[in-house]
Parts: structure tokens; sequence; C-alpha cells
């Protein structure tokens, strides 16, 4: 990444290059492959944001692809979600509810499977025997 003229980048958006070919990405979790190559998001693994949904649906290995690190954006729901959900990454990059471990986003509306859904992005983990999917409020 580059910064010209700033030591700090306020954008909640970043462009880097993809690791591999990557198919119907807009709107999935990624994170880094082992080469510093942005690739879709693994179930269980820690991901970095989401694809925006301006990028090309399909983009090529070395192609830049511009990823929401923070805020409110739009994500593609892997299963049926509704307001509060935490999510996380399934095994291809769709956010499903977490029941337990990290997340990377919560939910601010319902979905179904394979819609875009508003999320605020939020990354935490929720513990085993919480018996539930809804993070803590900060503060709470």
């Amino acid at each position: 990444m580059n910064y010209i003229a700033a030591s700090i980048n306020q954008s909640p958006v970043i462009a880097m290059k993809a690791g591999a070919d990557l198919a119907d990405v807009r709107g999935k979790a990624v994170m880094f492959d082992e080469t510093g190559g942005i690739v879709l998001a693994d179930a269980g693994k820690s991901a970095l944001g989401i694809a925006v949904l301006s990028n090309p649906e399909n983009i090529n290995k070395g192609d830049d692809i511009g990823i929401q690190i923070k805020d409110i954006g739009h994500v593609k729901a892997g299963a049926a979600v509704k307001p509060g959900d935490a999510l996380a990454p399934d095994a291809n990059g769709a956010l499903v509810p977490a029941a337990s471990g990290s997340y990377i986003a919560v939910t601010l509306e319902s979905g179904a499977k394979d819609a875009f859904v508003q999320a605020v992005l939020r990354s935490g983990s929720l513990a085993a025997a919480s018996g539930g999917a809804t993070p803590a409020t900060p503060g709470s």
C-alpha cells in the first residue's frame, strides 16, 4: 500500500492484489494467503475484510481487489441471517451466523441465503458456551 502525505489512512476501503483467480467475490470475506495475496476466507480463519460490491464478479490473480475493512457495508449471506447475528466466513467466503469463535461483522438486517445484507464490520470472538451468537454491545 502506498500513502501519500499521510501517515494514517482513514479510508474504510483498501486495494490489495489478488493471490489467486477469484470467482463470485463480491460481498465475501477475504484473507491473506501464505504469500500475502488476497484469497477468499476459509471457515474458521481470520478474515481481513469484505470484498466490496463494486469489484468485478471475477478477479484474476494479481489484479487489484477493493476490500472494506471497517464501517457499514454489504456482505453476502451464506445462510439466513437476522439483525444482530455475528458473522463468520463459510468455506466459500460467504458470511454465516457464528455460534462460537471469531467473527468479522454483525448484521443490521435480515436476509436469506445468497442475499446481500447490511452489516457493520466489527471483529470479535464468541465463547463456545455463550448459548447465542449475538455479540455484546461495547460498554455493556
